[in-house]
């Protein structure tokens, strides 16, 4: 049976829920459990899919390899060639302190390197990806579920679990945008997602749940609505994307002069 037939109708509903419980309970495995039953009847009556996203991933990926190969050579020359201006210029004694300056470069552009010559030589196999959220009303529970198939011969693979988690009453949905650079650099972004405020973790996020581009406000808006009335949550945050650090967490004395409050 195909995952489009295991879908049932009780998915397209947009009644509200009741609210979530007070504490969040840990994932005992029911997200893996959801999964097989899924897969093996069917879609229960109490669950319904959330939202779904699909790409390709794997394969070689020449320009941006090539791109990488030339930005870690270029990361890794500039050291040596300090290096060699150096002994060749009589400052030996400078040399032992220079070379300990050259570690992380070294290190950084040798990952870099390492990464591009294993994506242009040995790529990771092309697979076509269908990520799903699910939705158990009954248990307050969101399991994230990925499928796989081969993009050559059709073949589906067997789904794998990605976990879950249980709601609680004071989570929210919340917008977080990142506005584009100057000078294009980066086109910027909006994303909704699940939203604990009282967080104990580095992140408010427990969940990205949709993406979108910065410029497609009201859409954003338009499916946070939706999965604030499908979830029973409240919508109320729109904030740029650097609120997602608790910093509460992260500098809890306000120590580090670069991370602030």
């Amino acid at each position: 049976m195909g995952l489009m037939d295991k879908i049932s109708a009780d998915s397209m509903s947009t009644a509200p829920v009741a609210r979530p419980s007070q504490e969040r309970k840990v994932d005992e495995g029911r997200s893996q459990q959801l999964m097989d039953a899924i897969e093996e009847s069917g879609v229960p009556n109490h669950v319904f899919l959330l939202t779904e996203e699909e790409h390709r991933r794997g394969g070689r990926q020449i320009g941006t390899s090539i791109g990488m190969l030339i930005f870690g050579t270029v990361f890794c020359a500039i050291p040596l060639v300090a290096v060699i201006i150096m002994a060749v210029g009589g400052g030996l004694a400078f040399l032992p302190c220079l070379l300990i300056f050259t570690i992380p470069f070294f290190w950084f552009g040798g990952r870099i390197l390492r990464g591009s010559i294993q994506n242009l030589f040995y790529p990771d196999p092309l697979e076509d990806v269908h990520t799903i959220h699910w939705f158990d009303e009954r248990h307050r529970f969101i399991a994230v579920v990925e499928h796989t198939s081969d993009p050559e011969t059709g073949q589906e693979f067997y789904p794998e679990s990605l976990g879950g988690l249980y709601l609680k009453s004071s989570d929210e949905i919340a917008i977080l945008y990142d506005p584009p650079s100057e000078g294009a650099m980066t086109q910027g972004n909006r994303r909704v997602c699940l939203w604990d405020p009282h967080s104990q973790e580095e992140s408010f996020v427990l969940l990205n749940l949709e993406w979108f581009s910065y410029y497609e406000e009201e859409e954003a808006r338009a499916r946070a609505r939706y999965y604030s009335r499908k979830l029973g949550l409240k919508f109320n945050l729109e904030a740029n994307d650097t609120a997602e650090m608790n910093m509460d967490v992260i500098n809890p004395e306000g120590r580090l002069m670069f991370i602030r409050r």
